[in-house]
């Protein structure tokens, strides 16, 4: 009997049930396995991601190979603009070091929409910690509302006087009402 999988004979036909515990797409580790399965399975992964999100254990299962596939999505300009963001996210779960370099990228990219922009602000500081913050910083003045706005909670989530300090100093000159807010969040966010 093949494992995951059983075949019934009715009235209608053959039918496949699939009995499988988990609702993530099968993934492998082996070094051996073909760059293109790898691709097939990150891709797997993310459409799975739009219907209910894989545990960052599926994430990473797929080791240092998923790298070079997620770093291509992220800065693919002809990739959609959702499956980017959920590429950024991802990648800060499967590799943080090696996803850093990309997902800055990205994130200084002023042709990358600002939702993909948006979830680079995010997962930077997810694989860099405080050392994120020069790069989220520079990003307070940023020309996209929606990207400032997600730098000031990621900066504020980070903490430290740096980031205090930058969001202290942003506030009184930001003129968008929707930014001053996320500036003053990311200030209560960051520990005195």
């Amino acid at each position: 009997m093949v494992l995951g999988a059983v075949l019934f004979a009715g009235a209608g036909g053959l039918a496949r049930v699939n009995t499988s515990a988990s609702a993530e797409p099968s993934l492998t580790s082996n070094s051996t396995t073909p760059a293109g399965d790898v691709h097939a399975q990150v891709v797997a992964l993310l459409d799975a991601t739009r219907t209910g999100a894989p545990s960052e254990e599926a994430w990473r299962r797929l080791g240092p190979g998923a790298v070079p596939v997620l770093s291509a999505l992220v800065v693919d300009p002809s990739a959609p603009a959702a499956r980017r963001t959920l590429a950024v996210a991802s990648l800060a779960l499967v590799d943080p070091t090696s996803g850093a370099t990309p997902i800055r990228a990205v994130l200084e990219d002023a042709k990358a929409p600002a939702e993909v922009r948006v979830s680079a602000a995010g997962a930077l500081g997810r694989c860099l910690g405080l050392d994120a913050i020069p790069t989220l910083i520079t990003r307070l003045q940023d020309p996209e509302l929606q990207v400032r706005e997600a730098v000031a909670v990621a900066l504020g989530r980070l903490g430290g006087q740096q980031a205090r300090q930058a969001l202290e100093d942003r506030l009184p000159v930001e003129e968008r009402a929707l930014v001053r807010e996320a500036l003053q969040r990311g200030l209560t966010l960051v520990e005195p």
